[in-house]
Protein backbone atom coordinates (compact mmCIF):
# COMPACT_ATOMS: atom_id res chain seq x y z
CA UNK A 1 0.00 0.00 0.00
CA UNK A 2 2.79 2.43 0.91
CA UNK A 3 4.80 1.82 -2.23
CA UNK A 4 1.67 2.59 -4.69
CA UNK A 5 1.22 5.59 -2.69
CA UNK A 6 5.06 6.86 -3.73
CA UNK A 7 4.60 5.97 -6.77
CA UNK A 8 1.36 7.94 -7.06
CA UNK A 9 3.25 11.20 -5.88
CA UNK A 10 6.29 10.51 -7.59
CA UNK A 11 3.36 10.21 -11.24
CA UNK A 12 1.75 13.75 -9.86
CA UNK A 13 5.35 15.12 -9.62
CA UNK A 14 6.62 14.24 -12.74
CA UNK A 15 3.40 15.24 -14.19
CA UNK A 16 3.43 18.79 -12.54
CA UNK A 17 7.35 18.91 -13.75
CA UNK A 18 5.86 18.17 -17.54
CA UNK A 19 3.44 20.54 -17.41
CA UNK A 20 5.68 23.60 -16.21
CA UNK A 21 7.59 22.67 -18.69
CA UNK A 22 5.43 22.87 -21.17
CA UNK A 23 4.07 25.96 -19.79
CA UNK A 24 7.66 27.54 -20.52
CA UNK A 25 8.23 26.12 -23.81
CA UNK A 26 5.04 27.79 -24.83
CA UNK A 27 6.62 30.91 -25.25
CA UNK A 28 6.67 32.83 -28.28
CA UNK A 29 10.72 33.02 -28.56
CA UNK A 30 10.28 29.09 -28.42
CA UNK A 31 8.14 28.82 -31.89
CA UNK A 32 10.57 31.55 -33.29
CA UNK A 33 13.33 28.91 -32.64
CA UNK A 34 11.45 26.36 -33.50
CA UNK A 35 10.81 27.70 -37.06
CA UNK A 36 14.16 27.98 -37.91
CA UNK A 37 15.00 24.78 -37.18
CA UNK A 38 12.13 23.75 -39.47
CA UNK A 39 12.88 26.34 -42.14
CA UNK A 40 17.01 25.56 -41.89
CA UNK A 41 16.43 21.74 -41.90
CA UNK A 42 14.01 21.58 -44.60
CA UNK A 43 16.85 24.09 -46.67
CA UNK A 44 18.93 21.51 -45.93
CA UNK A 45 17.37 18.30 -46.98
CA UNK A 46 15.54 20.36 -50.36
CA UNK A 47 18.48 22.38 -51.09
CA UNK A 48 21.30 20.88 -51.35
CA UNK A 49 23.26 23.30 -53.95
CA UNK A 50 24.51 26.88 -52.09
CA UNK A 51 27.00 29.41 -54.03
CA UNK A 52 30.38 30.41 -53.08
CA UNK A 53 31.60 33.81 -53.19
CA UNK A 54 32.98 33.11 -56.42
CA UNK A 55 30.00 31.68 -58.40
CA UNK A 56 30.16 28.14 -58.03
CA UNK A 57 27.37 25.86 -56.93
CA UNK A 58 28.78 23.58 -54.40
CA UNK A 59 26.57 20.86 -52.40
CA UNK A 60 26.14 21.88 -49.02
CA UNK A 61 27.72 17.80 -48.19
CA UNK A 62 30.53 19.08 -50.36
CA UNK A 63 32.13 22.17 -48.41
CA UNK A 64 32.85 21.94 -44.71
CA UNK A 65 32.32 25.16 -44.02
CA UNK A 66 29.10 24.97 -45.81
CA UNK A 67 28.16 21.69 -44.14
CA UNK A 68 29.64 23.08 -40.66
CA UNK A 69 27.57 25.91 -40.36
CA UNK A 70 24.40 24.43 -41.70
CA UNK A 71 24.32 22.27 -38.85
CA UNK A 72 25.11 24.86 -36.44
CA UNK A 73 22.47 26.55 -37.88
CA UNK A 74 20.10 23.37 -37.48
CA UNK A 75 21.00 22.07 -33.94
CA UNK A 76 21.94 25.22 -31.78
CA UNK A 77 18.43 26.94 -32.28
CA UNK A 78 16.71 23.40 -31.37
CA UNK A 79 19.56 23.10 -28.13
CA UNK A 80 18.59 26.69 -27.36
CA UNK A 81 15.14 26.34 -27.39
CA UNK A 82 15.83 24.27 -23.64
CA UNK A 83 17.84 27.14 -22.58
CA UNK A 84 14.58 28.99 -21.33
CA UNK A 85 16.06 29.34 -17.58
CA UNK A 86 19.36 30.88 -19.21
CA UNK A 87 18.05 34.32 -21.64
CA UNK A 88 20.89 35.75 -21.49
CA UNK A 89 23.31 32.96 -22.83
CA UNK A 90 19.80 32.42 -25.40
CA UNK A 91 20.39 36.03 -26.25
CA UNK A 92 24.11 35.55 -27.42
CA UNK A 93 23.71 32.31 -29.16
CA UNK A 94 20.89 33.79 -31.16
CA UNK A 95 23.12 37.02 -31.75
CA UNK A 96 26.04 34.74 -33.04
CA UNK A 97 23.75 32.42 -35.36
CA UNK A 98 22.02 35.95 -36.90
CA UNK A 99 26.12 36.76 -37.37
CA UNK A 100 26.67 33.00 -39.09
CA UNK A 101 23.40 33.33 -41.39
CA UNK A 102 24.45 37.03 -42.57
CA UNK A 103 27.69 35.44 -43.48
CA UNK A 104 26.03 32.82 -45.26
CA UNK A 105 23.93 35.40 -46.73
CA UNK A 106 26.26 37.77 -48.20
CA UNK A 107 28.33 35.00 -49.23
CA UNK A 108 24.99 33.60 -51.63
CA UNK A 109 24.55 37.42 -52.74
CA UNK A 110 28.30 37.61 -54.04
CA UNK A 111 27.99 34.37 -55.91
CA UNK A 112 24.82 34.88 -57.38
CA UNK A 113 25.85 38.43 -59.10
CA UNK A 114 29.22 36.31 -60.49
CA UNK A 115 26.79 33.49 -61.57
CA UNK A 116 25.78 33.35 -65.62
CA UNK A 117 22.86 31.21 -65.13
CA UNK A 118 20.32 32.03 -62.83
CA UNK A 119 18.69 28.77 -60.92
CA UNK A 120 15.86 29.08 -59.04
CA UNK A 121 16.69 26.73 -56.30
CA UNK A 122 19.59 29.62 -54.99
CA UNK A 123 16.73 32.14 -54.91
CA UNK A 124 14.60 29.77 -52.64
CA UNK A 125 18.34 29.52 -50.24
CA UNK A 126 18.47 33.18 -50.45
CA UNK A 127 14.75 33.25 -48.91
CA UNK A 128 16.08 30.19 -46.34
CA UNK A 129 18.51 33.04 -44.89
CA UNK A 130 16.43 35.65 -45.42
CA UNK A 131 13.58 34.25 -43.30
CA UNK A 132 16.25 32.52 -40.33
CA UNK A 133 17.50 36.14 -40.06
CA UNK A 134 13.56 37.40 -39.51
CA UNK A 135 12.77 34.57 -36.89
CA UNK A 136 16.02 34.77 -35.43
CA UNK A 137 15.72 38.94 -34.77
CA UNK A 138 12.23 38.21 -33.46
CA UNK A 139 13.31 35.66 -31.16
CA UNK A 140 15.86 38.14 -29.60
CA UNK A 141 13.16 41.15 -29.57
CA UNK A 142 10.95 38.12 -27.40
CA UNK A 143 14.16 36.83 -24.92
CA UNK A 144 14.89 40.88 -24.47
CA UNK A 145 11.11 41.49 -23.67
CA UNK A 146 11.27 38.64 -21.31
CA UNK A 147 14.77 40.07 -19.62
CA UNK A 148 13.22 43.76 -18.99
CA UNK A 149 9.84 42.18 -17.89
CA UNK A 150 12.04 39.97 -15.14
CA UNK A 151 14.00 43.13 -14.55
CA UNK A 152 10.75 45.04 -14.03
CA UNK A 153 9.77 42.02 -11.41
CA UNK A 154 12.86 42.42 -9.53
CA UNK A 155 12.85 46.26 -8.76
CA UNK A 156 9.33 46.19 -7.54
CA UNK A 157 10.35 43.66 -4.47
Amino acid sequence: MERSFSNCFTNIQLFFTFTKTLSVLQRIQTIYLFLVFIIQLTGFIFLPDRLFYTGVSVGVLQSYVLLITNIILIVIPLWNIFQYKKRKQQFILNRVLLLITLGLLVNHCIGYFKVEVFKTHQLFVFAVNIFTVIFLSLANKAIQRDEDLVRSADRLR
